[in-house]
């Protein structure tokens, strides 16, 4: 609507009746103020004659009387518009003073004139085309147009103002554009946020992609804003409403929030600055953890499994090694999961018998642990399992099959009578009291466990034995029962007919010739003349010389009572003239037969025969390690660590036991055919100490003997330790280290040499453990075989 337009509808407003009071009124006052001229009916016309002194007065006079209205026409209709809307605004007459002001093209006064009398539509259109935007924009917002309220708003340069504006219009994105202009930002923030709901509340099936950019566009800028406004919490749960967990991740580390920075970038997959942030906290686990997803993803096994081991998530580097096959690195992370039994059987596939066994034992496996050191060889080991899982027979067992015999009869007689093993315990324990010449034991033991039972192929031994033993002890009448019951079964069974035409014939000539007054003397002369009594055996047969030393004379013998392989050394002769000395070696021979260990060579017997002092031990198949060195040359760096490490579990178990070796060295350490380490000659250098009393440092060239041992000092187990030392270093580079020269001065005063020295790639770590035996300081050394065993474990053996 132009300007005429507007002012030609103000005019219409003027009804008739306001007119006929106008033109009555205008007749009175002129009739009284122009000295009675006569007034023509064309007023209008008449007063434009008027000078301007004549119609100021009568322009006072009205406005004395208060007549605005009415002065206000006259000076409309003169053409001066101001002074009558200005009057016609004293005289309440408002659309008379808004036309007037229009006629001046004062729009925004006349806006404001028309907002008085309630015409808001009209009023804002004025006020806005009087430039008064603000103005204009509060009329549109009382009208409830809220976009033209905005709108006007925003062009008055009220951007704030707009902006709350529009958010009531619901029109959220413009606001939050209008305020991030002025600064505003958690206003902008909060509108984008409410902007994001109703794209939600229209959309109810997943955003396509153009819209989900579009929406995610959104959730970023507000997020943004309520970040620059401080408001994080705000931020970040924009974010995730959104899905933008990166964005999130940044505005969290931003805010010096490490920890849920680094989740959020793990929601994004992110994963590597999700550790770096974990790093930067110092919680190397997770963030150790967090980069082996990410090299999994990538499948970098390798990579991963580092990280996993930083993370010490040993659960997944064993899973990861198992995938590839490496079982042996799967079963040591399994180990530093403490998942022994799951290790154990690990160990068990891979046939190391020894890692098993000791992984089922610290399960608690008992049993299968016991199983695994009997495969490896490790009798005293997996004799100690059975027994504490509750199985003495294979417990008793294992200690008759090593000569044993009084601690295996202890465990058999546990085996319960219910127990399915019952009755192979009592046959053992049979066996058992009959090799010590217990008879009576040994027959009843038989006599329980074949109660009930008749001849059969399977158990005619067992009734064999028992005949035999009825048949030493004099009861005839039960071994013919037997003996003729078992050829009921087998005819031909070992020497059963022979046996049985005997008693026959001896039972006829005793039952013949003894009377009531025959003697005990002349019925044992009786028996023997029938071959029943065998003559008291030899207890040890020479077989043939297997070495000699210092200590002796070593045979390959066989013990005629047990029938068994045995070594026989026989100890010097000298010995005879030193009584103490003697003393000292039967205590010394009593507490290394109490030494009970896979890796220390067994003692059975000592004592004296045929005039000399003699030792029985154990015979093992191999050569020692001396023997090897000198065929060799050296041995792989993986012999050393293998060899070392078993003379260290010999020696823990033994310094444990308050025994002290004094003399490992190469020539004292057995490897055996099943590639097992036996340490030998425990306690017999300190017999031959006593025996060549300061003899031994004078005439002998101790290579391998400690400082303190030199000097004649008190010694503790951490000689063996300098001894054993010694020895590696031997292995390690086939030569001794003090091989020239007074040994003994060397080993007081001169420093160890460095194996590695003599072999230049010699691992650095063996190298460093090697010295560290060798210091002259026993307080210097290792404290203990079970600690330079576990620095052993470090050493790379490839």
């Amino acid at each position: 609507m132009d300007l005429a337009q507007l002012g030609a509808e103000l005019e219409n407003y003027l009804p008739f009746l306001a007119m006929a009071l106008v033109l009555l009124s205008l007749g009175f006052y002129l009739k009284r103020s122009f000295e009675r001229k006569p007034i023509t009916r064309d007023w209008k016309e008449e007063i434009k004659e008027w000078n301007p002194s004549r119609v100021d007065k009568l322009l006072s006079q009205l406005k004395e009387q208060g007549e605005y209205r009415l002065a206000g026409e006259i000076v409309y209709h003169l053409g001066r518009y101001q002074e009558a809307g200005e009057y016609y605004l004293k005289g309440h007459h408002y659309l008379g003073s808004a036309r007037s002001f229009l006629r001046l093209g004062k729009f925004k006064e006349a806006g404001e004139i028309i907002k008085r009398i309630g015409d808001l539509k009209r009023a804002g259109e004025l006020l806005e085309r009087g430039g008064d935007l603000r103005s204009a924009g509060e009329v549109y917002l009382q009208l409830g147009d809220y976009e033209r309220a905005g709108r006007v708003l925003e062009k008055a340069g009220d951007k704030k103002r707009a902006g709350e504006v529009y958010f009531q219009a619901g029109r959220y994105r413009r606001a939050g554009e209008l305020f991030e202009q002025v600064g505003d930002y958690q206003s902008a923030g909060r509108a984008f946020e409410e902007a994001l709901k109703e794209i939600e509340k229209r959309i109810s099936s997943e955003l396509a992609s153009g819209e989900l950019a579009f929406y995610q566009g959104l959730a970023r800028r507000g997020a943004e804003d309520y970040f620059k406004a401080g408001k994080l919490e705000d931020a970040v749960r924009i974010c995730e409403r959104s899905h933008l967990y990166l964005e999130a991740a940044r505005f969290l580390e931003q805010a010096g929030k490490l920890k849920e920075a680094g989740e959020y970038y793990q929601k994004a997959g992110e994963l590597l600055e999700s550790a770096r942030c974990l790093e930067l906290l110092g919680d190397t686990q997770s963030s150790a953890r967090i980069r082996a997803e990410y090299y999994l993803e990538r499948k970098e096994s390798e990579r991963a499994i580092q990280e996993l081991e930083k993370a010490e998530d040993w659960l997944k580097v064993a899973e990861l090694y198992a995938q590839k096959k490496d079982l042996a690195s799967s079963a040591r992370a399994l180990e530093r999961a403490g998942e022994y039994e799951r290790a154990g059987e690990l160990w068990e596939k891979l046939e190391e018998w020894i890692k098993a066994g000791e992984d089922y034992e610290k399960a608690g496996n008992y049993l299968k642990a016991g199983e695994c050191y009997e495969k490896a060889g490790e009798s005293s080991q997996a004799c100690e399992m059975f027994e504490k899982g509750g199985d003495f027979f294979r417990a008793g067992e294992n200690l008759y099959q090593r000569g044993l015999l009084d601690r295996a009869i202890k465990l058999l007689q546990q085996v319960d009578r219910a127990n399915p093993q019952w009755r192979y315990a009592s046959l053992l324990l049979g066996r058992i009291f009959q090799e010590k010449g217990m008879l009576n034991l040994a027959r009843e033991s038989f006599r329980l466990a074949l109660d009930g039972e008749q001849p059969g192929k399977e158990n005619l031994e067992d009734f064999y034995q028992l005949a035999l033993l009825n048949e030493r002890l004099g009861d005839y009448e039960p071994a013919m029962e037997l003996y003729e019951k078992i050829l009921l079964v087998d005819i031909d069974y070992k020497d059963v007919g022979s046996r049985l035409e005997r008693l026959r014939q001896q039972k006829t000539v005793i039952d013949s010739r003894s009377t009531p007054s025959s003697s005990l003397e002349e019925t044992q002369t009786l028996q023997e003349g029938f071959g029943v009594s065998v003559e008291k055996p030899v207890r040890y047969e020479i077989i043939e010389e297997i070495g000699r030393g210092g200590m002796g004379i070593v045979y390959k013998a066989r013990d005629t009572i047990l029938d068994r392989i045995v070594a026989y050394k026989v100890l010097p002769r000298n010995l005879r003239d030193h009584p103490a000395a003697l003393r000292n070696f039967f205590r010394e021979a009593k507490s290394a037969a109490r030494l009970n260990h896979p890796n220390i060579i067994t003692v059975y017997d000592a004592g004296e025969e045929a005039g000399n002092y003699y030792i029985a031990m154990e015979y093992l198949e191999g050569e020692t390690v001396k023997q090897i060195l000198n065929r060799e040359g050296r041995l792989p760096i993986k012999a050393v660590l293998l060899v070392t490490g078993q003379v260290c579990r010999a020696l823990e178990y033994a310094h444990e036991r308050k025994v002290v070796h004094r003399d490992v060295k190469s020539s004292n350490i057995m490897w055996t055919r099943d590639k097992q380490v036996k340490l030998m000659d425990f306690g017999l250098a300190k017999v031959l100490e006593e025996v060549k009393g300061y003899q031994t440092i004078a005439s002998g060239t101790p290579y391998y003997m400690s400082p303190e041992q030199a000097l004649g000092k008190e010694i503790d187990h951490r000689t063996d330790i300098y001894s054993l030392g010694v020895t590696m270093f031997e292995m390690a580079t086939g030569q001794l280290p003090f091989k020239s020269g007074d040994a003994v001065y060397h080993h007081i005063h001169t420093p160890p040499p460095e194996a590695k020295s003599l072999v230049a790639d010699l691992d650095e770590e063996l190298n460093r453990i090697i010295l560290k035996c060798m210091q002259k300081d026993p307080n210097d050394r290792f404290p203990n075989a079970r600690e330079l065993l576990e620095a052993l474990k470090k050493v790379k053996s490839d």
